[in-house]
């Protein structure tokens, strides 16, 4: 169970137990038959209240106990900002003051949620906004679901799909991204399916393969960005720790494992790796994996020395895979005009500022 570490009497988090968990606690803790917990399972992940008061079918006394023993985590939009494509960026404050950011992508007939599960991120990415300010610390379960239900909320169209990767790697917050994965999943609440659902990992020793244990059959997404070790290290530091034959290990053990389909991400940065030589690198490297190739162009991050590649330079890369791999898709960055794009998710909550 989750505690609120800041508070003289602690309350349990309760939106952010898992059914089973929730199940046990309701009756080991506080006494109640079992029943009660598929009740507020329902108000919590389905109809979203945020006080027990408002849970008409449970009676006042029950009421009464679960307002002293736990509470319900609820974000405040402190702002948002929409961007010409009609992608949306929220900030919410967290209760110790810091500020995350999540987007709300339209794609009709989809609607994506962009999730984060970090404040900051440890990962050091250097052409990230959110990589170059440094980590702040984990969220935890109750706030990964709060910022899904916050975005819901805000819209009268149903969210169909969720990614997480908005800040932070989710890998390095796996005990609660593994518990928001199997909350937003339930049927009993939310019920956005698993394969609706993507995590976006770096590739962190031993994420990939707890990934690849749990249940669901969530997606999987890897921020590769250079099939080159020295390049890739480069950019993402932090796969010193993971090279490129252990993570190409990992992710052939998740597509043998779930039979789905692996998403790989390659930001195209002028003159870094976006050249002929790296295309190859990356048509070897994806070649005998079942994946789709997303590249995105460079959003410019302030402060990083990169450029965004001119047109040729995109189009001789995708000619060079094309034939030569399963799938490659040139993906258009939603929300760039407001920061809400790949990469671009503020570094400091603290500092951030939508205005």
């Amino acid at each position: 169970m989750q505690m609120d570490s800041g508070a003289k009497e602690q309350k349990v988090k309760i939106s952010g137990l898992t059914f089973p968990r929730l199940k046990e606690w309701v009756t080991s803790e506080l006494g109640m038959k079992p029943f009660r917990a598929q009740q507020l399972f329902s108000w919590i992940h389905l109809k979203r209240v945020h006080s027990f008061h408002q849970m008409t079918d449970i009676s006042l006394s029950a009421r009464n106990q679960l307002d002293l023993a736990c509470e319900i985590t609820a974000f405040e939009i402190c702002n948002t900002i929409a961007a010409d494509d009609g992608t949306v960026k929220y900030s919410f404050r967290l209760e110790d003051g810091e500020v995350i950011e999540s987007v709300l992508i339209p794609d009709p007939p989809r609607l994506t949620a962009c999730l984060s599960t970090q404040a900051g991120c440890r990962c050091g990415c250097t052409f990230c906004q959110t990589g170059r300010g440094g980590f702040r610390r984990n969220l935890r379960t109750d706030e990964i679901v709060a910022q899904l239900y916050g975005l819901q909320n805000s819209t009268d169209d149903r969210i169909s799909n969720v990614v997480f990767m908005g800040m932070g790697e989710p890998m390095d917050n796996f005990p609660a991204l593994s518990d928001a994965l199997s909350i937003i999943s339930d049927d009993r609440g939310i019920c956005i399916g698993a394969r609706k659902i993507t995590v976006s990992t770096v590739g962190i020793p031993g994420g990939i393969e707890k990934l690849t244990q749990l249940d669901g059959q969530y997606g999987l997404a890897v921020s590769l960005h250079s099939a080159v070790e020295s390049t890739r290290l480069k950019l993402v530091p932090v796969s010193k720790a993971l090279p490129l034959r252990e993570l190409k290990r990992d992710m052939m053990n998740y597509v043998n494992r779930k039979g789905r389909r692996i998403t790989l991400e390659y930001c195209l940065i002028a003159g870094i790796n976006d050249t002929l030589e790296e295309a190859s690198a990356l048509a070897e490297f994806a070649g005998d994996i079942e994946c789709k190739i997303n590249l995105l162009i460079y959003n410019p991050v302030e402060g990083a020395p990169y450029r965004r590649p001119d047109s040729e330079s995109v189009n001789r890369f995708m000619q060079h895979l094309y034939p030569r791999c399963q799938a490659v898709i040139l993906r258009r960055s939603r929300g760039s005009d407001i920061a809400a794009a790949c990469g671009q998710l503020g570094p400091s909550g603290r500092s951030t500022s939508l205005n």
